[in-house]
């Protein structure tokens, strides 16, 4: 009986084992699992933070391509602006060094007979003639002005208290009097534009 006894306990030492190996494999494994899915989960935060930095980077750089571009246009709109500016100062040099050539070429025709030489004006503005004592100053005609039809200014000649009122038609000369001899006022050119001095006139002795 005591042989029995003590041999039961020895059978079922290895069975105790067994299962302690079983377990001690199944924490392992469970601690291994835990250790992997704990490196993977810190990876994976890793990676979600460095995909919304890129994305914040995207934005960031989207929303200075945006600015890049309004700048870019606003560079464009002013150098067309520009253009357009030089444009308009090239075309106003052609047009004064026409009135200039018309002006020398009046002058030199009409030299003997100068009162007043070619003169360029802008309007609403003043000229004087005669020593300056009459002053001239230039309208554009329109129906108001009760001028002819065909009138493309009218000028008003100022005297002290007098005033005289004249329609003028480009390269017609119109007569007036002052101080008791007739003079002719010659409208040589009128440009309907916005330029500084759209008229060139001068005046002349009746002959």
């Amino acid at each position: 009986m005591l042989i029995e006894e003590t041999k039961k306990p020895l059978s079922m030492h290895p069975i105790t084992l067994l299962v302690c190996f079983v377990c001690l494999i199944g924490l392992s494994v469970s601690a291994t699992f835990l250790i992997v899915r704990a490196k993977y989960q810190s990876q994976s935060d890793n990676k979600n933070q460095e995909v919304q930095t890129i994305q914040k980077n995207n934005k960031a750089l989207t929303d200075q391509n945006i600015e890049l571009r309004n700048s870019l246009q606003k560079l464009e709109d002013e150098y067309s602006r520009l253009d357009a500016k030089l444009s308009k100062i090239e075309a106003l040099n052609v047009d004064r060094q026409t009135l200039e050539q018309k002006y020398n070429g009046s002058k030199e025709m009409l030299a003997p007979y100068l009162i007043l030489e070619p003169t360029l004006v802008g309007l609403g503005e003043a000229a004087k003639a005669f020593d300056g004592n009459l002053m001239i100053v230039l309208y554009e005609a329109s129906d108001m002005d009760k001028c002819q039809q065909g009138s493309t200014a009218f000028t008003y000649l100022i005297s002290g208290k007098d005033k005289t009122k004249l329609c003028l038609r480009t390269g017609k000369p119109e007569s007036f009097k002052y101080r008791g001899e007739k003079s002719l006022f010659n409208l040589l050119e009128s440009k309907k534009s916005k330029g500084a001095h759209p008229y060139l006139f001068s005046i002349l002795k009746e002959w």
